[in-house]
Parts: structure tokens; sequence; C-alpha cells
């Protein structure tokens, strides 16, 4: 079963107390379009923006999982990755989507402990149509993701 010191336990033990949102990873998005707009920490693994090894997050093997916070109005919007992504809703109400290549859009609400699979190439999102903050746990499957290709050229872009 091998054997680890008390730093590698602690090194690899997060608290959302200790991490600050961050607002910087979607800001382009945002300043694009407004409801682009949201915060998110990461806790273990890479960033769809190529940033890996973050300071703060526990090194990936195979997936990573990060927290974003959709306030009200806000969208994720549709993209895909090379491999497959979970939104888990924690808190609040969202509204998660599939869309095809036709424009054909599949959605669901999600409450409190349901998620959303989406698997490699299937274009997804997520929107907050509420007025209160939501709370949703992102899993991609791979520790340094790609960067994700976009319904909308633009973000593809930014």
């Amino acid at each position: 079963m091998g054997k680890f010191t008390k730093e590698q336990f602690e090194l690899h033990t997060q608290r959302l107390s200790d991490k600050p949102m961050d607002w910087g990873t979607f800001r382009k998005q945002g300043e694009y379009k407004k409801e682009y707009d949201r915060p998110h920490v990461r806790m273990i693994g890479g960033s769809i923006t190529q940033v890996h090894d973050e300071d703060g997050c526990i090194p990936a093997e195979g997936f990573t999982l990060s927290l974003m916070m959709m306030p009200p109005g806000s969208v994720a919007p549709s993209h895909a990755h090379e491999v497959e992504e979970v939104f888990y809703c924690l808190q609040g109400q969202l509204v998660g989507f599939w869309e095809d290549d036709d424009g054909n859009v599949m959605e669901t609400t999600l409450y409190p402990n349901d998620l959303l699979h989406s698997p490699a190439g299937i274009a997804h999102g997520l929107r907050n149509d509420t007025q209160a903050d939501a709370l949703v746990q992102v899993i991609i499957g791979k520790g340094r993701p790609l960067k994700p290709t976009y319904v909308d050229p633009k973000l593809a872009e930014l």
C-alpha cells in the first residue's frame, strides 16, 4: 500500500475556504459577453486555459477538478473537449445543455446533487436562469486538458 509523509498528505488536501474565487479565468469571455463572466477555482489538475501546475493545486494524473460559481444570468457557453466533462451541481439551480452540429439543444435543470455528464466531442454548457448564485463542481477526464472547442468561433480566439 505504500508509505507517505505528513507533508505529502497535506499537499493533497484542499480547502475551498483557503482559496479565493478567480474571476480572471473567464475574464476575456466576460468582456466579449457579460453573461459569460463567472469565477472559478481550481483544486486538482491543469486548466483548459493551458495553465498547468498552478500554485496551490494538487497535481493531477487522470482528471481535473474545479469549482465554478455561476452568478444569476451567467452562461458557460457551448464547448466541447477531447475528453469527457462532468458538471455536478452543489448549490442552487442550473440549466445544463448539449448542442449538436445543427444547433439543436437539449437541456435539463440541475438541482443540488444532480449532474450532467458530457462525452468527448459533445458541445455542452451551463446557464443560471435564477436570481441566486449556483455552485458547480467541474471534472474533466484528463489531468492536462487541451483548450476546448467552442460553438461560437469568436470564443476560440479568446
